[in-house]
């Protein structure tokens, strides 16, 4: 073949078009003249199926599908870095009254840090009574209780979330509510009480919430050195959330059922901490007075609207255009004075509700680097109470502390026999005589026996020296 023809040939050649990418498809002009067809896409072809599942591979994150993958051991690595970041913020506490010479305090702090520092070095270990040492002996940790303990409250969350998730069956139109309040620069145990006492008051006037479950988390915003308390709510009402297809009229406008609910709950929850709008009417008030209430709502719906910050344009709320500096101030003012973000949904995913509500359990690890948080928050929540049951849900106890001497906290132990008669074997063991399995249960090892006393001389517990009665 001469040159020239091999020129040709080489000028003849198409190259080669680009690999589709995994999952998607190529985008094509559409054709301005073309009128899509009953089913077609907008580029004028019928819409096809990804060459991935849609529902479980492409609708999850990286960071959804990473967390999936965790092991219990994974997860045990994480809690030990967050316990080892704690233990320095509490030394250095200790430390620092020690150098101011606050001894008192400095005694308090060392006591907690000691604390700390022997949380989960020591287990228990029980042997199954029926199966006659058919069965391997299983060890339970010997935790802290610490608030800010991330190894206890690991194990707390997931206890109490397993027993809420228990709950639902009890729940007829389960629904998450969120009330908030404004950050404050410093937070007391004045606060929660105040905050709980809200949270029963505005149970109280609302008869459709039947019952249900509510705890209190605190947020620290590093940047504005703030703090933050609200309460997630996981309650049970007599009927279903307005769907958005009902419309009532509010306030000379016509607005969804389900905005006119929120807004009431708002509206409820601010005067709870403000007396600007005066108070709820008793059950038995006039019917005057339940028109009064009534006018003022719905003259604080008609000021929320003049003071509003935002506005529905191009498919979602964005800023109003046009506002001077000085309108932009002013209705910020009246939004921060007059206005208590509640949030309201309702349950769609058990596993997700029971995580919500117990999130207050493991949030506090976020700021348990910082010395000027740690020492605010651990005096305040002293003693504190922060999730409660009310209505339906009263008696019903999802706290569950981290005590090795309820077996049945430590997930489903089963003996060989099926019959699960536990009792404690005497004495203590130390890391070294425990192994985890991939459930996250502690076994001991192959040597030890259950008629094992124990391989610690001194236990940091004397208390669990003896076997119990």
């Amino acid at each position: 073949m001469t040159q020239a023809a091999q020129a040709s040939d080489m000028e003849l050649r198409h190259p080669l078009s680009r690999a589709y990418r995994l999952g998607t498809r190529r985008r094509r002009a559409p054709k301005a003249h073309a009128v899509p067809e009953a089913g077609a896409s907008r580029f004028g072809r019928k819409a096809k199926a990804h060459s991935l599942d849609t529902v479980k591979q492409l609708a999850t994150t990286s960071r959804e599908w990473l967390e999936s993958q965790k092991t219990e051991d994974d997860y045990r690595k994480e809690q030990l870095a967050l316990h080892h970041q704690l233990l320095g913020t509490v030394h250095e506490i200790w430390q620092r009254h020690a150098r101011a010479g606050n001894f008192e305090l400095a005694a308090k702090w060392e006591k907690q840090w000691s604390q700390l520092y022997n949380c989960q070095s020591q287990w228990i270990a029980y042997r199954a009574a029926c199966c006659g040492g058919r069965t391997a002996p299983v060890a339970v940790p010997i935790g802290c209780n610490h608030r800010l303990c991330p190894m206890c409250a690991y194990h707390r969350s997931a206890r109490a979330r397993c027993r809420v998730k228990s709950m639902f069956d009890r729940l007829t139109h389960p629904a998450l509510i969120t009330f908030t309040i404004p950050s404050e620069s410093a937070i007391h145990k004045h606060d929660y009480t105040l905050m709980r006492q809200r949270i029963r008051k505005f149970m109280a006037q609302h008869r459709g919430i039947l019952g249900g479950i509510y705890s209190l988390e605190t947020t620290y915003n590093r940047q504005e050195k703030t703090w933050h308390l609200h309460a997630h709510v996981l309650a049970d009402l007599s009927a279903a959330l307005p769907t958005k297809a009902e419309k009532v009229m509010l306030a000379g406008e016509r607005v969804y059922s389900f905005t006119a609910l929120k807004l009431r709950y708002e509206f409820d929850w601010l005067r709870l901490s403000t007396k600007a709008w005066g108070k709820l009417p008793r059950s038995d008030a006039s019917a005057m007075r339940w028109e009064g209430d009534t006018y003022q709502f719905e003259e604080w719906v008609r000021a929320g609207r003049a003071n509003r910050l935002k506005e529905w344009r191009d498919g979602s709320y964005k800023a109003i255009l046009g506002l001077s500096s000085a309108a932009l101030a002013q209705r910020t003012a009246w939004n921060k004075a007059n206005r208590r973000v509640v949030d309201l949904r309702p349950v769609v995913n058990r596993e997700g509700a029971a995580r919500e509500v117990l999130k207050y359990i493991t949030k506090a690890a976020d700021f348990c680097d910082l010395p000027e948080s740690v020492e605010p928050f651990c005096d305040a929540v002293r003693g504190v109470r922060l999730v409660q049951t009310f209505g339906t849900w009263y008696g019903f106890n999802p706290d569950v502390l981290f005590d090795p001497e309820h077996l049945e906290d430590w997930g489903e132990m089963k003996c060989s026999c099926g019959l699960n008669h536990w009792e404690r074997m005497p004495g203590v063991f130390s890391r070294d005589d425990v192994v985890m399995d991939a459930a996250g249960r502690w076994n001991l090892k192959r040597p030890l026996d259950h008629n094992c006393c124990g391989t610690v001389a001194r236990p940091t517990i004397r208390a669990l020296e003896a076997p119990a009665e």
